[in-house]
């Protein structure tokens, strides 16, 4: 089923909702450690399909391709199964 992508407030809005329920440990369910982790890993896709279209459009140069594949070692470095999640609560 496809899904119409939400607005970029309303992403910002769940987000920073979903910051202050785990900073107030009121995550019972986890549905905001979910969340938080869907939208990194969210980001890092999106910035991997980035690359792959521009890749896949304009040739294969080295750069390119490193970029690339620097974006997927990004991804394969965040798959852990237990990480430091205090990151999400850093202030920008």
């Amino acid at each position: 089923m496809a899904m119409k992508r939400p607005e970029p407030e309303t992403l910002e809005r769940a987000r920073k909702l979903a910051e202050a329920m785990r900073a107030q440990d009121k995550d019972k369910y986890g549905l905001a450690h979910v969340l938080l982790y869907l939208d990194e890993r969210n980001r890092m896709l999106e910035e991997l399909y980035r690359k792959a279209e521009y890749y896949l459009r304009f040739g294969m140069g080295e750069r390119e391709l490193t970029e690339l594949r620097l974006a997927v070692e990004r991804i394969r470095e965040a798959d852990v199964e237990e990480a430091d999640d205090s990151a999400f609560f850093a202030k920008e």
